[in-house]
């Protein structure tokens, strides 16, 4: 750092919670911005920031545009940094900026793909792979889609990578028509045969291909869940869906292929019923492209409350709020056929942050219950076995009336609980904030004697105290009569102060969608497949069914993904060159 330079900190509120930021100032212009600290999504955080960072120092100003899709992330940062130099007295001398042209654009492709998450990616390499010319849009300023959220745990079965990680012997006792097998029963015959058959038959040759394409160096997946008959899970070496993401996205633009962020689709071109292409809105101007081959790749809808059914009353939200099904508004004219869309990807330990929506406990609610705490509903009654599979505990909780369950913890859980919740995306400030409600609205977090939770909280006193005086004497003959939690987890509760945390069900993955066969194309109500419209990840619904397994998710964008950017590249060979 130059002599006359000096640092100004300034901290923005992120989606998550604090971002610290050092600003090197020198001669009232802007050397560099550095990040101390913050909780945001990584994948999220990093690609953002970036852009952020590059038209700040650009421009030497920040009055630039907040990026699309982190706009509260990234809307903190600018105002918060303009504000801490106000603070010390340095005004930036900004630099002129070229003007942005606001007219219409047109492209041509061979291909457009509308999504750049797992799926779109995937789909846009497989069909430049075959020679064609591909531009991918994306509504949001950085790429990954619901993806960007997720580990990179897929499905190898009948795969050279899967022989590779497994060796020979192993990965042949795995096969497609296992990896069905294990998804209907999974699912409980929920799921549509002729997609998960695709999925099975293809992940393989998919996972080889963009595994080639982008240099990605699976290895074994670090737990092999129980839900899988074999060993067939695979990850990437950081675990991350965004090294991926950033991969895929690399090999496709180094090999030729075109991404417009900041790009949202409206509407489609259309001649008669033949779809010529799409129109998008970027910030500055209206963005035209034309291809004779469609993939629809955009995403579930599970932030889009407009489109829940009371069937999913109770049930908080915490994926991405991008999630927000835009394709089931611009495709509407053509009057697709969907199934399922009250299904989504349950699970339990949200607590609600705001109304509708919720951070997750997961990692500190297992912790807590590994120590012996216990889960009870408002009468004070145990629910269910709590050292179980985490889908038992959601089915319990979906049977309450109020689907609500109560977590209940003594000091020395609480203190690892606690521990757990500052190391995934919770802050000191936060939580204090949750016990000042003191039970009065959500999230539900109080703490004192026994009788003093149940009451904050809503509970039955009796009905609790009663359960804590029966789990305690379980804990002290290592038998639980009630619901036949093992003797390891069975542990009596320590002194007279009690803390208390709700746990409700939350959602992100939505598992319905459009309806298509097996050469992706979409249907319309009437029975007529769109012949140049394909689909392609969590857009179109059933090949998992009711419940996914893990590893499912991402194994049926990649493999989807494969199949409509190669039938969408095969179908009009005929295309301008």
């Amino acid at each position: 750092m130059a002599t006359d330079e000096k640092q100004i900190k300034a901290t923005a509120q992120g989606h998550n919670g604090p971002i610290e930021l050092k600003l090197n100032v020198a001669q009232q212009q802007l050397k560099d911005i550095q990040v101390v600290h913050h909780s945001e999504t990584p994948g999220i955080f990093n690609q953002v920031f970036a852009k952020l960072h590059n038209q700040i120092l650009n421009s030497q100003s920040f009055d630039v545009d907040a990026i699309s899709g982190a706009t509260v992330m990234s809307k903190g940062i600018l105002t918060a940094s303009k504000h801490a130099l106000t603070a010390a007295h340095v005004k930036l001398k900004g630099k002129p900026q070229k003007k942005v042209s606001e007219g219409p654009k047109t492209f041509t492709a061979d291909v457009v793909v509308i999504g750049g998450g797992e799926a779109g990616l995937v789909a846009a390499c497989r069909a430049l792979s075959l020679g064609k010319r591909v531009i991918l849009v994306e509504k949001n300023g950085y790429l990954g889609g619901a993806t960007i959220f997720n580990g990179s745990n897929v499905t190898a079965t009948g795969s050279k990578t899967a022989q590779r990680i497994f060796g020979s012997t192993l990965a042949k006792k795995d096969s497609p028509q296992k990896l069905v097998a294990d998804v209907t029963r999974e699912s409980h015959q929920t799921n549509t045969p002729t997609l998960t058959t695709l999925m099975a038959n293809q992940i393989g040759a998919a996972i080889d291909f963009i595994s080639d394409f982008a240099q990605l160096d699976y290895r074994q997946a670090q737990t092999q869940t129980p839900e899988h008959s074999v060993k067939r899970q695979i990850e990437l070496p950081t675990s991350s869906s965004y090294e991926l993401i950033q991969k895929v996205a690399a090999a496709f633009v180094k090999k030729g292929g075109k991404i417009l962020l900041d790009t949202r689709v409206e509407n489609l071109i259309q001649t008669g019923t033949q779809i010529k292409g799409i129109v998008a809105k970027s910030k500055h101007q209206i963005v035209r492209v034309l291809a004779p081959a469609i993939i629809l790749a955009s995403g579930g809808y599970g932030a889009n409350t407009k489109m829940r059914t009371a069937v999913n009353a109770g049930l908080d939200y915490y994926g991405p709020m991008t999630s927000t099904g835009d394709a089931y508004q611009f495709l509407a004219p053509l009057k697709l056929k969907t199934q399922h869309l009250d299904w989504y990807k349950v699970y339990p330990h949200g607590v609600e942050t705001t109304p509708g929506i919720a951070k997750l406990t997961t990692y500190a609610s297992k912790q807590a219950t590994d120590m012996g705490a216990i889960y009870v509903n408002r009468q004070g009654q145990r629910i269910v076995n709590e050292s179980a599979v985490y889908a038992d505990l959601r089915d319990a909780i979906l049977q309450q009336t109020d689907k609500i369950a109560f977590l209940v913890m003594d000091q020395r859980t609480w203190d690892a609980f606690y521990k757990l919740l500052l190391l995934h995306d919770f802050t000191a400030t936060e939580i204090e904030s949750y016990f000042a409600k003191a039970g009065q609205s959500s999230p539900i977090l109080v703490k004192g004697t026994l009788s003093q939770v149940a009451q904050k909280a809503g509970i039955d006193v009796a009905g609790l105290t009663q359960t804590v005086q029966k789990y305690n004497q379980y804990a002290k003959t290592g038998k639980d009569p009630q619901f036949h939690r093992q003797p390891q987890y069975l542990h009596g509760y320590v002194g007279t102060k009690y803390y208390v945390i709700e746990q409700r069900d939350r959602f992100a993955t939505s598992l319905g969608g459009f309806t298509a066969g097996s050469d992706l194309r979409l249907e319309q109500q009437n029975g007529t497949k769109i012949v140049n419209l394909f689909g392609a990840g969590e857009v179109v619904g059933g090949a998992n069914g009711h419940d996914s397994m893990p590893s499912m998710m991402n194994s049926w964008a990649i493999a989807s993904g494969y199949v409509a950017g190669m039938t969408a590249a095969q179908f009009n060979q005929k295309s301008d060159k």
